[in-house]
This record gives structure tokens, sequence and C-alpha cells, in this order.
């Protein structure tokens, strides 16, 4: 039996409301202890819960729903759907979501592979400190510095 979690980035982008900062607030923490847990992968409902707050604009709902839906998504739509809610959020300022929105264009796989698009990114993040953005960036230089070519116009 396949399950999807048929979530999407319907509302992205609302101004974030205290019901939406309360319900993330539970829904981490649940996360969290679902975690300690032993569970591999946040229950259904937590999900639901951090979607409702991603949904009405909070930013890091936003983030940690793309991250699980891109990274632990069943399928292209779920991961596509992901990628959406990283975009919303590294638009909103978020690191995290800068840093896999970069990697995810400097990969490829979901997404059109696209040098610039991923340097754009991965800046972002790396200049309010992200440490992972900043080591990928400067490995992404030192590859086009040495003429591997990563793409068209690499790491540019």
């Amino acid at each position: 039996m396949r399950v999807t979690w048929g979530m999407t980035a319907k509302s992205v982008g609302k101004e974030c409301g205290l019901s939406a900062r309360f319900l993330f607030k539970m829904a981490f923490a649940l996360i969290r202890f679902q975690s300690r847990q032993g569970r591999r992968y946040p229950s259904r409902t937590s999900l639901k819960i951090l979607q409702y707050s991603a949904d009405h604009g909070h930013v890091q709902a936003m983030s940690q729903l793309g991250r699980l839906l891109y990274c632990s998504g069943v399928g292209r739509v779920d991961k596509r759907s992901g990628l959406e809610y990283l975009r919303q959020a590294a638009r909103g300022g978020d690191i995290n979501a800068q840093f896999w929105l970069g990697s995810a264009h400097l990969d490829g796989q979901l997404v059109r592979q696209d040098d610039k698009t991923a340097v754009h990114w991965l800046t972002l993040a790396a200049e309010r400190g992200h440490a992972e953005a900043a080591s990928l960036l400067q490995a992404c230089k030192a590859r086009s510095s040495a003429s591997v070519p990563l793409a068209e116009d690499a790491c540019a």
C-alpha cells in the first residue's frame, strides 16, 4: 500500500497569526517527542498541524515542512510540494530553507540544475551564518576555479 502525504503549498505567504505560531510550537514539540521515542518519521497528525502553520504564513513551519517533504516525501508530488514550501520559506528569509533550496538547484534532481540560482541561495544562507551553506559554496567555487564544470557557467 502506497501512502502519500498529500500536502501542497496552497495559501503560503499569508501573514502569520497567533494560532499559526502556537500550533507550530505544538507541532515542533510533538515531532521532537516522537523522535526521542525512536519514531523515524513524524506522525500524520503532527504533519497536518505543521502544514496548518505553514499555510498560515509561519516561515519556520514552511521550512521544516518543506524539508520533511523534500527529504522524506513519498513520490515526486510530495517532494515538489516540499520544494515549494522551501521556496516560500527561503523568500521569507529562513536560512535553512535557503540552504536546502540552493542544494536542490545544485543537485538538479527535482528542479532544473541551475548553478546561478544555487549560488544565489547558498550565498544568502552563508552570509547569514549557515556553516554548511558556506562550505558547499566554497566547494562549488573551488570546483569552478579548477575548471571542473558543474553546468554551463558553473558557480559564476
